[in-house]
């Protein structure tokens, strides 16, 4: 009896051993799926989307005939990235003919690294099924929606952090300090703020040396490894500050803007973007330490929990840790040079979900593949749309036909067109054939643009791409003295020092925020 007993329960096991490695090995694959998709995803929306201002910028330096030439463009100052970013964009150029792609392909190629190092975190404590939904998580963050096809530097640098991350939870190994240092040398080399999302290693390994009195010098040799692409460069962090000079001494954050960074990161609310991130900091916190407490009173974290605590409250706390950092130097902080903290808040949702009940993440499961599927299939409908798409920029090719069609219909087809939108104006002169942008001026005054828009960024930025780009710019004084009557295109802007200082503006088309005026300046007295 007892050995039909033994035998049911060998069985038992050894079927319920089969279903877990069935079940890991059905989750690796749809985790490769996933990797698939995501790419398809990259090359679809790439071919679709126009580049935007900032790209046109890395495609003007990036794209310079010899590296003596790059080397030169980017030393202007005009563009805010490192030289290692433009080096892998060049190669990158090399690979695919049509340039959409091309220069977006290591954004596309980095999100899937970013996917795997959240995966293979998550696992290590809350097993494979919780660390695929925190993976297919990402999908419904702006990482993906809006970083995944741009090219620009910033989902290469969350793929060289969320590397890091995996590289911080293997140590003390020498070769996992030795991986730590060169994922995130290679973070600053691509982007200059990539340094706050190595705050949380610092304040990490910090952390451990206070409660150990050991001093790790593999990890902080590693560490100080990741400062050093930014003390090479300084000199030219220090030009690109000195070009936009006005527009730094301008940019004040302010702490009442920082609920907007984590409602941006997961596309809602400031105040339920917020909200999430309290409650992944209540998880990390309650899954590392009290739960533990029940089964013994001698009981205390050890090390690498306080570590791991450490790190990834200072990951979703990034935000307020650059805030306070940049305000007294007046420095420049937009929620895309602290994206770092979406991973922190991602995997507090893996903390959260680690000690919730199984049906509970089976309802978070469906909420994610609903979300993600919805959104998708709205992807897929309207491949040609991007509905994170920028208030400042053309987001459809059909965008430049409508423009200039809006323009042409005005008549007074022999006159000059004043365009108001500065960084759409950039975006025109490259896609518009040349016969129209031709007709297109934008006109340059940083008195008033600093008077009016508080900076005068979008002058600077247009000087020094006109000379890589077809752009036709003028000072407003000598313009308006040469040409007594123009068109004005304008897509919201305030015009009115221009109305005062004109005899007339005439509206002759009205179409959504687009306005097209016929102008006619006074006549200057003779002397």
């Amino acid at each position: 009896m007892f050995s039909d007993e033994s035998s049911r329960w060998d069985t038992f096991r050894a079927l319920q051993g089969y279903i877990e490695r069935s079940s890991k090995r059905l989750i690796y694959w749809l985790l490769g799926i996933l990797v698939i998709y995501v790419i398809a995803r990259g090359v679809a929306g790439a071919a679709a989307r126009p580049f935007w201002f900032d790209e046109l910028c890395t495609l003007a330096i990036a794209g310079q005939p010899t590296l003596r030439e790059m080397w030169h463009a980017v030393a202007r100052g005009f563009d805010s990235a490192p030289p290692g970013f433009y080096l892998v964009e060049r190669a990158a150029l090399g690979l695919v003919s049509n340039k959409q792609i091309a220069l977006r392909l290591p954004s596309i190629l980095a999100f899937p690294c970013i996917l795997i190092c959240v995966f293979e975190y998550v696992k290590k404590r809350s097993g494979e099924a919780i660390a695929f939904l925190c993976a297919l998580l990402l999908l419904s963050t702006s990482l993906f929606h809006t970083y995944l096809i741009e090219a620009r530097a910033y989902s290469m640098v969350l793929a060289c952090i969320a590397f890091a991350l995996v590289c911080y939870q293997r140590l003390p190994s020498v070769r996992g300090a030795a991986m730590l240092g060169v994922s995130l040398s290679l973070a600053e080399s691509l982007h200059y703020y990539a340094v706050f999302g190595m705050i949380p290693f610092w304040v990490a390994e910090g952390v451990v040396f206070l409660r150990t009195r050991r001093f790790r010098w593999p990890v902080w040799v590693a560490l100080g490894a990741g400062t050093l692409p930014l003390a090479a460069f300084w000199p030219l962090l220090s030009s690109y500050r000195a070009y936009y000079g006005n527009y730094l001494v301008y940019s004040h954050p302010a702490l009442s803007g920082l609920p907007d960074f984590y409602g941006s990161y997961f596309l809602i609310d400031g105040a339920f973007g917020a909200a999430l991130a309290l409650v992944s900091i209540a998880a990390i916190t309650w899954s590392r330490f009290w739960p533990q407490q029940d089964i013994s009173q001698q009981w205390k974290p050890d090390d690498g929990d306080v570590a791991e605590v450490a790190l990834l409250l200072s990951l979703i706390a990034l935000p307020l840790i650059a805030f306070v950092l940049v305000r007294p130097v007046h420095g420049l902080l937009l929620n895309r040079y602290v994206l770092a903290t979406t991973i922190g808040v991602v995997l507090g949702v893996a903390c959260a979900l680690s000690i919730a009940r199984p049906r509970m993440v089976a309802l978070f499961a469906l909420f994610v593949l609903s979300s993600v599927g919805v959104r998708e299939l709205r992807f897929w409908h309207h491949s040609g749309v991007d509905p994170m798409g920028r208030a400042w920029s053309v987001i459809s090719a059909d965008e430049f036909v409508q423009i200039e069609k809006f323009v042409q219909d005005g008549g007074h087809l022999d006159l000059p067109v004043v365009f108001g939108p500065g960084l759409v104006y950039a975006q025109t002169a490259y896609y518009s054939p040349p016969s129209w942008t031709r007709r297109l001026v934008y006109l340059m005054d940083d008195q008033r643009e600093l008077s009016r828009e508080g900076n005068d960024i979008v002058v600077r930025a247009l000087s020094g791409l006109r000379d890589f780009m077809p752009l036709r710019l003028a000072d407003y004084s000598t313009f308006t003295a040469a040409h007594r009557e123009f068109l004005l295109y304008s897509e919201g802007e305030d015009w009115t020092f221009l109305n005062r200082e004109a005899a007339s503006m005439q509206l002759l088309e009205m179409e959504g925020a687009r306005r097209l005026y016929l102008v006619k300046m006074k006549e200057t007295s003779p002397h």
